[in-house]
């Protein structure tokens, strides 16, 4: 109860002080109006400027003024808007594009997770020992160590226990005076060690939660120390919540890692605490990124939101409030994701489901009821088509209106299921990434057929009509776009670049174009702010970035190696290389 207090009077302060609060269907569909002003404070020219608009449009040159595009053309159109204050920079010939919006990411949890044991890239259990046994040595016996990003298929068959997982023995060797969570890298399963499960209280006898596994040891029944899904949270409420300095040095990693990778926009998680330190920065005009903050799908949020009179996209362009969100089944890699038959290398499960069918309806048609966006984490086949007939259901139950729902993830698909995206309106938010880090197993876990008939199928998704926005799923992948822009457009291994020699499924590949768009102008669709930004067009925020290469026309292998040389957010230069 004190945490949902917390939650409402977060909402609270951002419902009080937001002078541009909008509903979703009032923050959509109008044209950008060009500020007349004839002055202007920044001009780039002399470089190749690329919209990110319906026509692909190129011109050499911007004018900036007021946080805003003032004109978008040629280098002597936009020169004649300069006068004796304003900035002027020469691209020599680089290439700009809007600010990338970042459509799935868990902003302030992946700042603290920089801050935290970092377990990214690691093939061995001695490697990762080691790492805790660092962060114990510095620890005060008892201190919770939390870390992530650990990947049990890139750790040795013979060195994993039941299941297919590692022990706790580990981490009992790393720290035995120290309870330990590790987090998956899909943020989905978690890995304690024995003084985190005493302090649990987790025993033999200990009941599975429904939607969860706790792995257990096949001689004894004792907990091995994985906990997925639901069970997660056995041990995770035990982990004391982070403090307001805490949450604060994480935002301002996050927001250091974005600006130096070209991220000025992002739809994330947040707790209360986040949501507060963005307001905190945001009036002390030091937030360097937008942000569109979800909430659990709870009845409790959805009531709060009703009595605030909260709908999608309420707040200013900084910091916005009014999408929730909820999980409708767990992952690939963990075994979880929901499917409609079995999984190709475990006959014995369809992963975990983590709604009834009746509960989803109830809290999508609550949300959509309350002219709320819904966005829901679905990943295999069956969870997909069961968040498809939720926001059927809704639809129909509370007639027609603006929606913009979503579907995070979308990785697994049905044929029959691709089409419904664009005839629901249902927005596919996916992450480029996940296909080309999951491309070593994907196969194994579903076989090919399912594989090529819907894995990671954003190609089918938009020639069937249906919006896709990209995003990164940061800390589960890495923040810079170019990372992801290089998975559209190649389908190819960013550890090893070029292979599989012409992409994995590739059918499914992009133009650069079009993954750039996916980017920058789709995301901004998909949270109800294509008026006001998401292209560079005049009229549109300045969020832009000027980039160290041409991601249009370089060899695909090195746009990975592409970097922001300047990025520009509301006019405001928040890095320069």
């Amino acid at each position: 109860m004190v945490r949902r207090l917390i939650c409402t009077a977060a909402m609270l302060s951002i419902a009080g002080c937001a002078p541009g609060a909008v509903s979703a269907p009032a923050n959509a569909g109008a044209a950008p109006s060009a500020p007349t002003s004839q002055s202007a404070e920044l001009v780039l020219h002399g470089g190749t400027v690329f919209l990110a608009d319906e026509g692909d449009t190129r011109v050499t040159g911007l004018a900036i003024r007021d946080g805003r595009i003032v004109a978008a053309g040629t280098d002597a159109e936009v020169r004649a808007l300069a006068g004796p204050s304003t900035q002027v920079i020469d691209l020599q010939g680089r290439l700009v594009t809007p600010g990338f919006n970042d459509a799935h990411i868990h902003f302030a949890p992946g700042g603290a997770a920089l801050l935290a044991v970092d377990l990214l890239g690691t093939t061995s259990l001695a490697e990762i020992e080691q790492r805790v046994a660092t962060a114990a040595a510095a620890a005060a016996p008892g201190e919770w160590i939390l870390g992530r990003g650990w990947d049990h298929t890139r750790l040795p068959e013979q060195e994993l226990g039941p299941g297919g997982w590692p022990t706790r023995s580990v981490l009992d060797r790393a720290a035995p005076e120290n309870p330990v969570v590790l987090t998956r890298v899909d943020g989905h399963v978690s890995w304690a060690n024995t003084p985190a499960l005493q302090i649990a209280g987790v025993t033999r006898t200990t009941p599975t939660p429904a939607g969860g596994e706790i792995v257990r040891d096949p001689a004894t029944r004792e907990a091995t120390g994985i906990f997925t899904e639901s069970a997660m949270s056995l041990v995770g409420r035990h982990v004391p919540d982070p403090t307001p300095a805490q949450v604060r040095r994480g935002v301002h990693a996050a927001l250091e890692m974005a600006a130096r990778t070209g991220v000025t926009s992002v739809q994330t998680s947040a707790s209360a605490l986040d949501v507060r330190t963005y307001r905190e920065l945001h009036d002390a005009d030091s937030l360097t990124v937008r942000v569109y903050a979800w909430h659990p799908l709870e009845m409790a949020h959805i009531a709060a939101f009703r009595r605030l009179g909260v709908t999608a996209g309420h707040g200013d362009e900084w910091l916005r409030v009014g999408m929730l969100k909820g999980y409708s089944d767990g992952t690939l890699g963990s075994r979880t994701a929901y499917m409609l038959q079995p999984f190709a290398d475990d006959a014995s499960t369809r992963g975990l489901p983590q709604y009834p069918v009746a509960q989803l309806d109830s809290l999508v048609q609550a949300a959509d009821a309350a002219g709320l966006q819904v966005i829901l984490h679905a990943i295999g086949d069956a969870a997909n088509r069961q968040v498809l007939d939720a926001f059927e259901r809704a639809a129909r139950q509370n007639g027609a209106r603006a929606r913009r729902h979503r579907i995070e993830h979308a990785q697994i698909l049905d044929p029959a299921d691709i089409p419904r995206f664009a005839s629901l309106g249902v927005i596919a938010s996916m992450q480029p990434t996940h296909a080309t880090s999951d491309m070593r197993w994907v196969e194994t876990r579903i076989g090919h057929e399912r594989a090529v008939q819907g894995a990671y199928a954003w190609r089918s998704l938009l020639d069937a009509g249906a919006t896709v926005i990209f995003g990164t799923d940061f800390p589960v992948e890495p923040m810079p776009p170019v990372e992801g822009i290089y998975s559209a457009v190649t389908r190819q291994s960013r550890e090893e670049p070029g292979t599989p020699v012409g992409g994995w499924l590739p059918e499914q590949r992009l133009t650069r174009e079009e993954a750039i768009r996916l980017y920058t102008a789709a995301p901004a669709y998909g949270e109800w702010e294509e008026e006001r930004k998401g292209t560079l067009q005049p009229g549109m925020l300045a969020d832009l970035v000027v980039w160290s290469a041409d991601l249009l026309s370089v060899p695909e292998q090195q746009i990975l190696d592409a970097e922001p040389v300047l990025t520009v957010v509301g006019g405001r230069i928040v890095y320069r290389r």
